[in-house]
């Protein structure tokens, strides 16, 4: 029983700092507009842009079209997606 009461008032105590805590934080939405700014103004940008070297671009665009032999099946069954042993359910 004192275990009990010791957890409550620990869970009490923490309780009361969270909510100092959170009212000493910016108002709702601070963070949102702050990284909306730094996203617009530019100044965390990557400088930059490199193009693909011409063979990596290549096999890239091979990839793609390869993509397009394979047929997306009108309906998956549940067990292709599952593997024998895997655990799943």
């Amino acid at each position: 029983m004192r275990m009990f009461a010791g957890m409550v008032a620990l869970l009490l105590t923490a309780g009361t700092a969270g909510a100092a805590d959170r009212a000493s934080e910016a108002p709702l939405g601070t963070d949102t507009r702050n990284w909306v700014e730094l996203q617009a103004s530019g100044r965390a940008s990557l400088g930059t842009v490199r193009p693909m070297p011409g063979e990596v671009a290549e096999k890239v665009y091979e990839r793609y079209l390869e993509s397009f032999e394979n047929r997306i099946p009108e309906r998956y069954e549940r067990e292709s997606f599952v593997s024998s042993g895997s655990g799943g359910s």
